[in-house]
């Protein structure tokens, strides 16, 4: 038997007023208990059908295929009802089991996102804006100043991290297993180098004696050179990491990473930041953002940190690669941030993701998110996807994809009585104040204060160089520099010519990848001679390579000062 069988008319008006919230003001409320109490004279009866009529009335002339939300309470200005132009609010803690934003460029995210966080920035101790491309975090600083908040702007050259600094209140112990992961992922390296930098880390931690307190932590300078020397470690597993991590600290250098004891991430938590990204090679991205996210809430986990109200809220832009699926199938393990995004709501940090389309987004975002945005997106299965993710009903997404435009987004909270899409409008902002490099650099001086220990070492090199002499046409002395990647290689071609270029990757000991990148390198440098030879069969040619006399002249001289 149906439910609704047993249920007369005025009990299936009241059911549809309280979802459409018209009972919600006072006297709504005395209808409500007139209803309870079985008191229904005709006065009553005629308030309630006409309550729900009106409102009834008023969606069908909207043409709007969602319910007018029923957000009233709360610190947060979501944005204004597309249905009754009147503010939509919520809690901010809301925001505490972390949200996902979905919209594609020009669409009103960036907007979005400054609009929260200014309301937000009184109610939190800390707040990360991560900007992974562009450099629009910093624009927000005179409006924060306005409420009394310093936000810090950190250009992407300007950070003074050590990522084997052990984090707040964390072992030792359990960090070098946890950033050796992290190493691992962020690189892309073999699962096998995850024990070989997990060991190393701890031998490190035990040389610079961490194990017993000491505030001195190694870099990852010093990973990289006891990696390097330790020749009886597993061959593929040592090579992946010196070819990789030699990438990263080349780019970066002892300017960024050049810290025994670098900024304190516990401290960071607890200020207002804009981190730029931008400019970094993806790794170095990825290292950064990772290092941060994962040692801040480790360190919460390790002081006993739950249920706590958030305190901390994590913004990402543009984080469509951060977040990739493609790169958890085809990697050796995902993204740290995922593995540990399930872990914010009770350590009381909010962590609000930005991405551009649902198209590769990781499977496990949308689980780990409750609040859920969407904005105009480019394609109907993008509204698709991005609608599954909060519920939307068919009409809801053909809606979506002909009348969504910049700053119209739909929306779900994650939390409180009232879970179903909206639609609203997020305002305009004004012409925000250009804020300099200058200016930008003058606010880091707000982290003066941190104690922090640099490298003695200021022109420390990733790579062995071996100093090679020939005499010049001039008579004069010239100088090679060549990496030991590279003189491996060009001993291996000048000792065995006319090999096969797969050949060499066993004669010099490197990995393929080092092999493609120092090709042209040696051709550029007059080194070698490539020949392309027809194989014979139905296969590729073959490139051979031939040794000039550049190459064997820097091989003898190098032999001459004592090789490598």
């Amino acid at each position: 038997m149906n439910s609704n069988d047993i249920l007369n008319d005025i009990d299936k008006k009241i059911l549809l007023g309280r979802q459409l919230g018209v009972f919600n003001n006072p006297l709504g409320q005395k209808l409500l208990q007139l209803y309870g109490h079985g008191i229904l004279d005709p006065w009553a009866i005629g308030q309630i059908n006409k309550r729900v009529d009106k409102q009834l009335r008023k969606e069908a002339f909207s043409n709007l295929p969602f319910k007018q939300p029923q957000l009233n309470t709360g610190e947060l200005i979501l944005g204004t009802d597309e249905n009754s132009h009147r503010p939509v609010k919520a809690f901010i803690q809301y925001l505490n089991a972390g949200s996902l934003l979905v919209a594609n460029t020009g669409s009103g995210k960036t907007t979005l996102v400054s609009f929260y966080a200014i309301q937000i920035a009184n109610h939190v101790k800390g707040m990360w804006l991560v900007d992974l491309r562009k450099k629009e975090s910093r624009l927000l600083m005179p409006g924060f100043a306005q409420r009394g908040i310093d936000l810090t702007v950190v250009r992407s050259r300007k950070f003074k991290i050590n990522p084997l600094q052990v984090p707040f209140k964390v072992d030792p112990y359990e960090y070098a297993s946890t950033i050796a992961d992290v190493l691992v992922k962020v690189l892309n390296l073999p699962p096998r180098a995850s024990v070989l930098l997990s060991s190393t880390i701890i031998k490190l931690y035990k040389k610079f004696n961490v194990l017993n307190g000491s505030p001195k932590y190694p870099t990852l300078f010093h990973l990289f050179e006891t990696v390097r020397i330790s020749k009886t470690a597993n061959s593929q597993a040592r090579q992946a990491i010196l070819d990789n991590l030699e990438a990263i600290l080349l780019a970066f250098g002892t300017e960024m990473l050049g810290c025994y004891r670098g900024w304190p991430v516990h401290e960071l938590a607890k200020r207002h930041m804009a981190f730029e990204l931008a400019g970094q090679p993806e790794a170095g991205k990825d290292l950064v953002l990772n290092y941060l996210v994962v040692a801040e809430l480790i360190s919460r986990v390790s002081r006993g940190i739950s249920n706590r109200g958030m305190d901390l809220w994590m913004s990402i832009d543009e984080g469509q690669r951060l977040f990739s699926q493609r790169r958890e199938s085809t990697g050796y393990g995902g993204n740290s941030i995922t593995d540990l995004a399930g872990l914010v709501r009770g350590t009381g940090t909010g962590l609000f993701i930005s991405v551009l389309t649902p198209d590769d987004l990781s499977n496990k975002i949308p689980a780990i998110t409750s609040t859920k945005i969407m904005g105009r997106c480019g394609s109907i299965s993008e509204y698709q996807a991005a609608g599954q993710f909060m519920g939307l009903n068919k009409e809801q997404v053909f809606w979506c994809a002909h009348h969504m435009v910049p700053g119209m987004f739909v929306g779900q909270v994650g939390d409180g009585p009232w879970r179903y899409p909206f639609l609203f409008r997020v305002p305009k902002m004004k012409q925000l104040k250009i804020v300099t490099d200058y200016q930008a650099d003058e606010s880091l001086k707000s982290l003066d204060g941190l104690d922090v220990d640099p490298v003695e070492f200021s022109n420390w090199s990733a790579v062995e160089c071996i100093t090679v002499k020939g005499e010049a046409i001039d008579d004069k002395q010239d100088t090679v520099q060549l990496t030991n990647s590279e003189f491996r290689l060009l001993k291996a071609i000048v000792d065995k010519p006319m090999l096969p270029s797969s050949d060499y990757v066993k004669l010099a000991r490197i990995s393929p990848n080092t092999l493609t990148r120092l090709r042209p390198i040696l051709i550029a440098k007059g080194f070698i001679r490539e020949h392309i030879m027809d194989s014979g069969n139905r296969g590729r040619s073959k490139r051979v390579w031939e040794p000039l006399e550049a190459a064997k002249q820097a091989i003898a001289g190098s032999d001459n000062n004592g090789g490598t």
